[in-house]
């Protein structure tokens, strides 16, 4: 089944509805996660998880439909990767997939007794995949403008957009600032539950709290898989080989996610 990333591909996004004014309708995150390809990036999810139905609903369709809900049809980038009506939420639901794939490869928390790492297994899983999903969440706060059929402008704070919109790159902006802003946000998609959970162990709440920050260099290995499948999901929509990213070693440089995340073409 993942061999469907390494598909080359048209943008699967929803087709748009404009009113006569150039403003789009708002969907329900549930609506926009129902197209096919995104529905077989959902279950490669679910398939790298131990989790029942039940259990995956809660934990992982949950937010990702919390997700859809605020990034809505909005591009991940300018003129990048994913700069197409959607490309926020593909690239979300990319990265998550290929997070869990290279979590795999890990027993976390590094150097714990085997018994705690099964213990905690899913926890960590579930930390990666959120670690992955907000990594550019910030984006909708910061690098884009959002501006409703009203007049009024919309911030991801203010919950799902409910009103036509259209949106517009903010010139001039720092491309160090998305990272950082997603502390402002991640309370929108991670309800409660899942927050007073992931609390509960300290090693893996430390990391994706530095994840949420933007902070990667003090992120340890939870910042290096998100960095590696962000790097494969980008690749992918590029025309490159996303197998190279996943398989690349890292340097354990303390600095190189942030030097990455700086990265203006992002």
């Amino acid at each position: 089944m993942f061999d469907l990333f390494f598909r080359k591909k048209a943008p699967p996004s929803a087709p748009l509805s404009l009113s006569k004014q150039g403003f789009t309708q708002p969907s329900a995150g549930q609506d926009l996660l129902a197209l096919p390809r995104r529905q077989k990036l959902i279950e490669n999810i679910w398939q790298r998880t131990s989790l029942s139905r039940e259990q995956f609903a809660s934990l992982y369709r949950d937010p990702l439909g919390r997700y859809a809900d605020l990034v809505q049809q909005l591009p991940a980038s300018e003129n990048h990767h994913h700069a197409y009506p959607g490309g926020l939420l593909d690239h979300g639901l990319e990265i998550v997939a290929y997070a869990l794939k290279i979590r795999q490869n890990y027993l976390l928390p590094i150097g714990a007794p085997p018994e705690s790492q099964a213990a905690q297994a899913e926890a960590w899983s579930a930390a990666v995949a959120y670690g992955a999903l907000l990594h550019d969440l910030g984006k909708i706060a910061v690098d884009i403008e959002v501006v409703l059929e009203d007049g009024k402008p919309w911030h991801p704070w203010h919950g799902r957009i409910e009103k036509p919109y259209r949106f517009r790159y903010v010139k001039g902006r720092d491309y160090q600032l998305h990272g950082a802003a997603s502390a402002l946000v991640y309370f929108q998609v991670l309800p409660p539950h899942v927050l007073d959970w992931l609390s509960g162990y300290r090693e893996l709440w430390s990391s994706l709290i530095f994840v949420l920050a933007g902070q990667y260099q003090h992120a340890s290995v939870l910042g290096e898989m998100i960095v590696q499948a962000d790097q494969a999901s980008v690749a992918q929509e590029l025309g490159a080989n996303p197998q190279r990213a996943m398989e690349a070693p890292q340097e354990h440089d303390p600095t190189a996610a942030g030097r990455w995340v700086a990265d203006p073409g992002h």
